[in-house]
Formats: structure tokens, sequence, C-alpha cells
């Protein structure tokens, strides 16, 4: 391509409203042209992006057994209500809708499991044809309450969704296994560091979920791990070991003592210890958290009960009440409440709620890990300006608990595996893979004939990459101060020849012809700058779009040598005739170490 032609816009100046480095820079460089609020033009450079990416996708999951296929974007209401998803999606608000001419409503595709478990019950009838694995790379919709970063969270993208169908769990193991290693051999070619981890399932549902992470400073997702041991864990779900809080000099009964005006944890401990009761610790009070759990038909309020030094993680806590709420789930939405909400639910103002007589909840939730129900403790009373000190759950609650693991885990705590302690980073999560089950498949009915004669739901195996996600992962992982730093693999162009002659310059413009027609004939994607601009403003372009290797064709052309240097790496004076078969070595060995890597995945 010569660049004359590629309508080339860069900006020297960041975006006013980019907040992270992948914005910033896909802007400035000219990939990515703000439309309205998360929704994005992608540019000729990034759509050369996405295709790469797409086809390293699509080799990777075709090998590991996937069929190709292309879903509706609209998608009917009625197939929505058949699984049951319709009105959670309508009432949590994720789903973008629109009418036809004769009013029918049609939900934009947020995901497919509704369309694809349809349309493997028409086209999947025996066991003989399982397993079998449908996928596509196609545009999807959600509603984002606050879109941001650019590509990272947006109301419109591309994402591969495969799914699998298989009559035993057996087979579902060696595909969801299959696939494990179908990304990572995937990340690894597209030149990305990610690595699996435990994850929720979240609003897809299913037995057992990973979720695959970039690792960015920048990454909304907190990952807890020990790289000892192997364990990693988004802390929405992350398991740990937390040690036991001790003895302490309690009253053998719940007491009842005045706490004027110290409602949060510190305040009543530092209280209790100028007061006479001088060991008492955060770890033996008992931290009550109000909420209101929003479901498609009620609201329902919740007491959750963690040790007082920890916090309520919100997912596990939700995860919880839908299965205790089991056909009135699942929860659209979980918010504490507020003060006049608390007051109504304790009879008391706001950091004096517990466990005891009072409380008026529907739910009451005590984390099984930090908490023993026969250890004393100190708890709200449930009555302004006072706490009970010797609370014991297991003598003393008003209300029904259930035992839950509710608590959040953070770095310091114990890995679960029983080695070490785990440690934390940040990650963007590229891409996510669940054991649905029989969920989908039992709702709308989507059934094989087994090898016993008999109807049989499938068993079902979900599995995404966020397609237009992984360009914004690369540039959040390769960038510098000077812009994008392109994996090979996925760079809109490889090489990129600059001609830095004076204009009319012959010996300049024949030295950088020859080389651009030689790399094409090698089947590189080159760039040839023919642009009227000076040396400068080339080479700062250059290095924003992050075009892997650069040959300069100028002064030294007089004495038979050309530039070239690799994106962030040494300057080195070549042959004219050698450069080209140079760039294209250096071009294949990169690739070729991107496949070595992926080759040694197990």
């Amino acid at each position: 391509m010569r660049a004359s032609r590629m309508n080339l816009t860069t900006l020297r100046e960041d975006p006013a409203e980019a907040e992270i480095a992948s914005h910033r820079l896909l802007t400035r460089a000219g990939f990515l042209y703000k439309s309205g609020a998360g929704l994005y033009l992608y540019g000729p450079l990034l759509q050369r992006v996405v295709e790469r990416i797409r086809r390293i996708v699509s080799e990777e999951i075709n090998r590991a057994g996937g069929l190709e296929i292309t879903m509706p974007i609209m998608q009917e209401q009625a197939l929505w209500e058949r699984s049951g998803r319709w009105a959670t999606y309508q009432a949590s608000r994720t789903m973008l809708t629109v009418k036809d001419r004769s009013g029918q409503v049609f939900g934009l595709a947020p995901t497919a499991e509704e369309v694809v478990t349809d349309y493997a019950s028409k086209v999947v009838t025996s066991y003989k044809q399982l397993p079998v694995t449908f996928y596509q790379q196609h545009t999807k919709f959600r509603d984002e309450i606050r879109p941001r970063f650019g590509l990272m969270r947006v109301k419109e993208f591309i994402m591969m969704d495969a799914y699998s169908f298989h009559d035993t769990t057996a087979s579902l193991d060696v595909t969801y296994d299959g696939m494990r290693v179908a990304y990572q051999r995937a990340f690894r070619r597209l030149g990305l560091e990610a690595f699996a981890v435990e994850a929720d399932s979240g609003a897809i549902g299913g037995s057992g979920s990973h979720e695959f992470m970039v690792a960015a400073a920048v990454g909304e997702d907190t990952i807890l791990y020990n790289a000892d041991s192997g364990y990693a864990a988004n802390v929405e779900r992350a398991h740990g070991r937390i040690a036991p809080a001790g003895p302490w000099t309690a009253p053998v009964a719940a007491t009842l003592v005045h706490t004027p005006a110290v409602g949060a944890i510190t305040d009543v401990i530092g209280f209790l210890n100028t007061n006479g009761y001088a060991d008492v610790q955060a770890v033996h009070a008992l931290k009550c958290v109000l909420f209101v759990a929003k479901t498609a038909t009620a609201d329902h309020t919740v007491a959750a009960f963690v040790r007082g030094d920890r916090d309520v993680n919100e997912v596990k806590l939700t995860n919880a009440i839908t299965r205790l709420l089991g056909d009135a789930g699942p929860v659209l939405n979980l918010r504490p409440m507020t003060p006049d909400e608390v007051r109504a639910a304790t009879g008391a103002e706001p950091g004096f709620a517990g466990p005891g007589t009072g409380l008026k909840v529907h739910l009451a939730v005590a984390d099984k890990l930090t908490l023993d129900p026969a250890a004393p403790t100190v708890a709200g009373a449930n009555k302004t300006d006072h706490h009970l000190v010797g609370f014991r759950l297991d003598r003393d609650a008003g209300v029904t608990l259930t035992w839950d693991d509710l608590v959040t885990i953070r770095a310091g705590d114990g890995d679960p595996k029983g080695t070490g302690v785990l440690d934390e980073k940040r990650g963007i999560e590229v891409g996510h893979i669940f054991k649905l089950g029989t969920k989908y498949s039992v709702a709308m009915g989507a059934e094989y004939l087994g090898q016993d004669q008999k109807r049989h739901p499938f068993i079902m195996g979900c599995y995404g990459i966020g397609t237009s996600r992984v360009a914004a992962a690369a540039v959040e992982q390769h960038h510098d101060a000077d812009g994008i730093r392109w994996p090979v693999t996925i760079a809109p162009y490889q090489v990129v020849i600059v001609p830095t002659g004076k204009p009319g310059d012959a010996a300049v413009e024949q030295a950088a012809e020859g080389i651009y027609q030689e790399l094409l004939s090698q089947g590189i994607d080159v760039i040839l700058d023919d642009r009227d601009q000076k040396p400068g403003v080339k080479f700062k372009d250059w290095d924003l779009v992050g075009i892997p290797y650069r040959i300069v064709a100028g002064r030294g052309v007089a004495e038979g040598l050309v530039e070239v240097k690799p994106r962030g790496g040494e300057v080195a004076n070549l042959p004219i005739a050698q450069a080209a078969a140079a760039a294209a070595i250096w071009i294949k060995e990169r690739i070729a170490e991107r496949n070595a890597a992926a080759d040694a995945v197990r």
C-alpha cells in the first residue's frame, strides 16, 4: 500500500475523553473514530487488525473442531421467552430492543444461547451427531450504563461466541479442555500474555467457568493468584484461607452496651477498648451490611454478615441470594439499602444493625469462612447508639441464617491450595468459557435421541472471545511513549519503507520502490510512504501507528545502503539488495516464535 492512498490522519494531542493508552493511541493514530456514546467506527487500519485477530481465532477454533455459522443479530422475543431470559434481560436493561413495522419486538443480540440452542434442536437429532460445536464472529450489543475506555466498554462490539452440544458431561469436559487449549494457543499467536482464572458465571449461568485475562495495569478486574501453586481467580470468585479471629475476654451472655454515636466498626472497637473491653479487636466484631435484591417480580431485603475486618463480596452474595430464591430469581440488581430502608429494617439509625431481635429482612446470609457461630462477637443491637457484646450467632440470632461463601478474598490471604499466600494483579478480560449443562436445552425443549432410544436434553458449553476488545488489550500490553507496538501477527502492516531523499531523487525513489516490490512478492504487508512530508513527520506517524519494521532510504543510498530498524530496536545499515530479505526473515521469525509458543500449549 502506498501511504498517499491511505488517507492517513493522525493527531498530535490526546483526545480529552481518552483515559487509557489504547483509547488514546488508537484514536490519535486514526484507527478509531467515535460515532456516539459507546459507538465507534473502525478505520481502515483497525479493520486490518481486527481481520487478523478474526483469522487467528477462527483457525484455532476450527482446529478444536468448531463449525462456523452466522446467527442473526435481531433475535425474536419468543425465543428468549422460551429460555426464561427475556424478562430478566428487560428488567436489567442489558438488551437493546427494536420493533419492526408490524410491531413485533426483537432483541439486539447481547449473546446467542437461545438462537443456537434452537438451531441445534433442528439440525442435531441423534447422539451419533454429538459432540458438535458451532461458532461465529459477529456483532453484539449491550446497553452499557457507562461506556468508557474506547473499545473496552462499548454498546456495540465484535465477539467470537461458540457453543458445544454433548450427550455426556465427560464429553463436555473434553471439549471444554480443548477450548481452553485453543484459547491459549490463539492468545499466544496474537502476541498477548493471557492467563486463565476461575470466574463467576454471571448472567450466562452454568456450573463452572474460566476467564482469560490479559495482564494490564488499567484492567478492570482484580486477579488473585499464587505463582507457585498455579491458583488464579477473579476476585469475584476467589477462595482463600483466612486466619481465625482468636480468643478475647467476652462476657458470658450478650450484653447491651451504650455506644453513643459510634456505628463504624473501627469506632465501635475504639470505644470498647477504652470502656472495659481492652482486648477486643475488629476481627471479633460482626459486620452487618443491608441490601435490596431486585428480581424480575419483586424486591427482597437482605442482611449479609461477615467478620468485622472483612468486606462482603457482592457477586458471591448475589449468587447466594439467587440460589436461595430458586424460581423467584435470578437477582438482576443488588444495591445497599437507603438510610430510610435501614431504619425500617432495624428500627435504628444506620450503623447499629445486627442479627438479633428487631431485624426485619427477607433473607439473612452469614459468611461461613470468617464467622464461627459459637464464638462471641460484637454485633449491632438494632437500637440506636447500642451494641451487643458477647453476642453468639448460634444462641442469640433473631433471624434464620443461611451460611454461604460471602467474603472478599484479598492479597495476603492464604492460597486455597495450601501453599503460601495470594498476590494481586489487574487484568482485562478477553475471553470466557462456561459449562452450561442443560440450563438452556431443558428450558427450550432442545433434545436428541440417545443410544437408549429415549429423548434427552443437550448438555452444553459456551465459549467467547472479545475480538474487538483483543485489539485494545494488545495496545495496553504493547505500547511506549512514541505509540503502539503491534505484535507482528496482528499489525495492520508489517513493514514501512520511508524515502527521505529530496523530491525527485531518482536513486532514493528507485531503491525504495525496488524494496517495496520485492517485499510484496514475498507476501509481506508493506507500506511505501510516498507522501510529501518531512522525514520527522513520517517517523512520528509510523511510530504512533506501530508498524513493527521500518526501512529508511535516504543519504546512504549513494553508498548502496539503507537503514533498517525494528520498532523499539536498534538501527542497522544494510546493502539495498539485502534489505527486503532481512525484513522478510525478521517478520517470519517473529511469526514462527509465536507459532512455537502456541504449539507448546498442552
